[in-house]
């Protein structure tokens, strides 16, 4: 019998968007790594064939990061928790963001700093036990589970309506409210 852990990995390895998820685990974790100050000054755009492109504010800063790019990499390598990553190609450019995220923006990411109980995490841990999976995979998918979890307890903590059969936050639609769990519209 093969382990679900194996069968897991190798599903996932198979998916045909399964370089463009650890691109965009790149991309995103490309403030993160990089710090504050220059975050500031660049701006990850896209990840293609293992390049991360990134447009910076001026020559002086693209020097600056062409300098520090071996230890940029690594770093990037063990915060995507992937290796796919090869180069990292600099653009000087205009930077779309702003110093001050927009009041949008902000409010996107405020479910990444929500705290979660004690027994979420625990539930999400126990939900693991007794999987053979491989040690980056099980990272990576705990990873997801407890941002998911996150988000979906942030959303309802912000006063998102909620389905009334499952739980689950409703997003909005052109012909209203929708349960993306139970697949059914809420019109009320």
């Amino acid at each position: 019998m093969i382990p679900i852990g194996r069968i897991l990995h190798k599903t996932l390895a198979a998916l045909p968007t399964a370089k463009r998820i650890k691109g965009q685990l790149v991309v995103d974790a490309w403030a993160e790594v990089v710090g504050e100050i220059i975050a500031q000054k660049t701006e990850a755009l896209s990840f293609t064939n293992g390049i991360l492109f990134v447009r910076v504010s001026d020559s002086v800063w693209a020097q600056h990061l062409v300098l520090q790019k071996k230890q940029i990499l690594a770093k990037l390598k063990r915060a995507a928790k992937t290796r796919i990553i090869k180069d990292i190609y600099f653009q000087v450019g205009k930077i779309q963001q702003t110093t001050q995220a927009s009041p949008e923006k902000q409010e996107e990411m405020g479910w990444r700093k929500f705290a979660l109980a004690e027994q979420d995490l625990l539930n999400i841990n126990n939900s693991f036990t007794g999987l053979d999976l491989p040690p980056d995979l099980a990272r990576s998918m705990k990873s997801l589970f407890i941002s998911q979890k996150r988000r979906i307890k942030w959303l309802l903590a912000s006063g998102k309506p909620s389905c009334k059969q499952c739980g689950l936050p409703l997003i909005e639609t052109a012909a209203g409210r929708y349960c993306l769990c139970c697949k059914k519209e809420d019109n009320g």
